[in-house]
């Protein structure tokens, strides 16, 4: 019933991972689409606010046309100011044709001879103020210099009613908004009006000429001039010249308009290219994303590959997003080596430790059965060299395991090779009495090397212990340093028997042993050559191993090789004492 019930519940657990799976796909899909909600990014939408940014600015800009508004009503203004001195001068040389000298005040007689090019100004409204600033004519009201100007005004397109009318009313309402605010005085209408209603005039009756911008209850731009009337240097009256401004204004709402059509296109320009450069760095960032969700939701008995994490077109690219999907499809499949790694050791470390396990259990239940003390020893014995065993192998499994995090925080120094083969040599003749002789060969000028001291020197004693087991009696060990191109190489060779051919690559496996029929067995945990070769790569090298053979093709001994690169770029520090680790 157990048994079913975990299965039951084992079951229920791969539907609900499966199910979880799915509806995380589904997800997934229906965010494919460029148009979805999810699709913009905050990413993308900071791309967008960047490019658009400056455009931003120069909408600002345009909205702000002071200078242009400025130069237009100067424009006018001085246009006005021509007028407006024309008629002046005019109306002071017409009344000195009736006094022969210089009068206080203009005549009427003079009032009519001018009307004439009074009535010539059709868009302007001009007022004569006497020097006491009464109001003594005004082209608008007064019957004698009126005539009627009727202006027929064109029929409207049906566009300025429709979507291009609101359009336009919409702009201007926005610039007008925008722009900053005038102050200009509200124009007065009326009969009984005098100078001080006109600051303009004041000052044209005081000798000098002056304007006036004033906007009147309707919100609409009256632009005015006042002129001083003169004969014989004396001011017999001022001339008020007033037009109106919405040629002005309509000429800046069609500046206005112009500019927004233009930010308009820049804008939709602006957009299609920050959409095209977000899509171009959102979108492979998206799918790396979807590809490690991928490999997130595969079943755990199946191992994904980095392949998995990007397309090949992604992989192909020869820019930044390129680099970073080949990094992380390297480092996806260096995770799986490692965690294939892992389980591996997991399996190995499990199956070595089973072997003297069973020893230790076959030699308990024994002992429980026998009588005799002799019996009893040998079997105490047994399980003693087990128990060894087994500290032994757990010791060098706790190494083993604890190589990759020793090895990523250890510091590397550049040393020279020589001078640390030399010392190892030198300190394997005090303690290594009676076993085969080291022969160093060095080169004549340094190899220096970026190494971590104590590991490398843990690689160099694991090779020396094998080769001295294996070694006969008389026989050598050559050890050899040379340089070639950018790496270092260290040769380590012996007398003994050599290694098998299908073996030269297997012995370097976690756990395999093959030791000399006199060694006892169980003395040696499989692990020195393995962790050998994680070291030696651990600092951008290889080892190997191979056979040495004589003239006819017979095996002399074995040979280790291992390089390392070369620093040329640093000076070696002064080396620390070595301590030797022999596994």
């Amino acid at each position: 019933m157990k048994g079913e019930g975990s299965a039951a519940g084992k079951d229920i657990t791969a539907r609900e991972s499966s199910t979880a799976r799915e509806s995380s796909m589904a997800r997934e899909g229906a965010s494919s689409s460029w148009f979805s909600p999810k699709h913009y990014s905050p990413l993308t939408l900071r791309i967008l606010l960047i490019v658009a940014f400056p455009t931003a600015l120069f909408l600002i800009g345009l909205l702000h046309l002071d200078q242009y508004r400025q130069t237009v009503l100067r424009s006018e203004l001085n246009a006005l100011f021509s007028h407006g001195d024309t008629v002046a001068r005019t109306i002071g040389l017409t009344d000195a044709e009736y006094s022969v000298r210089a009068q206080p005040r203009i005549s009427e007689l003079t009032l009519q001879r001018a009307s004439q090019l009074i009535a010539s100004i059709p868009d302007a409204r001009i007022r004569i103020f006497q020097p006491n600033g009464s109001l003594i004519n005004d082209s608008l009201r007064s019957s004698r210099l009126f005539t009627p100007n009727i202006k027929l005004q064109p029929r409207p397109d049906m566009m300025d009613r429709g979507i291009g009318a609101k359009v336009r009313k919409l702009l201007t309402s926005v610039a007008t908004a925008v722009s900053p605010k005038d102050d200009y005085p509200l124009y007065r209408e009326g009969r009984n009006l005098s100078a001080e209603d006109f600051p303009a005039v004041e000052a044209a009756l005081k000798g000098e000429m002056a304007s006036q911008v004033m906007r009147d209850r309707h919100g609409k731009l009256i632009l005015g001039v006042a002129v001083p009337i003169r004969h014989l240097r004396v001011v017999r009256g001022a001339l008020l010249v007033t037009a109106s401004g919405e040629e002005v204004e309509r000429d800046i709402e069609q500046v206005q308009i112009a500019f927004f059509q233009i930010f308009g296109g820049i804008l939709l320009l602006t957009i299609v290219l920050g959409m095209y450069l977000s899509r171009s760095i959102v979108g492979p960032i998206t799918n790396l994303a979807r590809g490690a969700n991928r490999i997130r939701l595969a079943p755990s008995q199946t191992l994904a590959s980095g392949e998995a994490l990007a397309t090949p077109a992604l992989l192909e690219r020869r820019d930044e997003i390129g680099t970073l999907a080949r990094d992380l499809v390297a480092m996806t499949d260096e995770l799986q080596s490692r965690m294939n790694a892992t389980a591996s050791f997991a399996a190995d470390v499990s199956h070595e430790i089973k072997n003297p396990l069973t020893s230790l259990r076959s030699a308990v239940e024994t002992m429980s059965r026998l009588e005799d003390k002799g019996q009893i020893d040998r079997l105490m014995a047994v399980i003693l060299d087990d128990v060894a065993r087994l500290d032994r192998l757990i010791s060098d499994i706790s190494a083993a395991s604890r190589l990759d995090a020793d090895l990523s925080s250890a510091e590397y120094t550049t040393v020279n090779l020589g001078e640390l083969l030399t010392t190892f040599v030198e300190g394997r003749k005090l303690t290594g009495a009676g076993a085969p002789p080291l022969k160093l060969t060095l080169p004549e000028k340094p190899v220096c090397a970026r190494v971590v001291v104590d590991r490398l020197v843990q690689v160099v004693d694991n090779l020396v212990a094998n080769a001295r087991s294996f070694s006969p009696d008389g026989g050598v060990i050559a050890m050899t340093l040379t340089a070639t191109g950018s790496r270092a190489e260290i040769t380590i060779a012996d007398d003994g028997p050599g290694i098998p051919e299908t073996k030269l690559e297997t012995i370097f496996d976690r756990f395999y042993t093959e030791r000399p029929a006199s060694e006892e067995f169980g003395r040696h945990s499989g692990l020195g050559l393995s962790i050998s070769r994680q070291i030696i790569t651990a600092h951008g090298g290889m080892i190997s191993a191979s056979n040495r053979s004589d003239d006819n093709g017979q095996i002399k001994g074995a040979l280790f090789t291992m390089t390392l690169p070369l620093d040329t770029t640093t000076t070696p520090r002064s080396r620390k004492p070595f301590i030797w680790r022999a596994i």
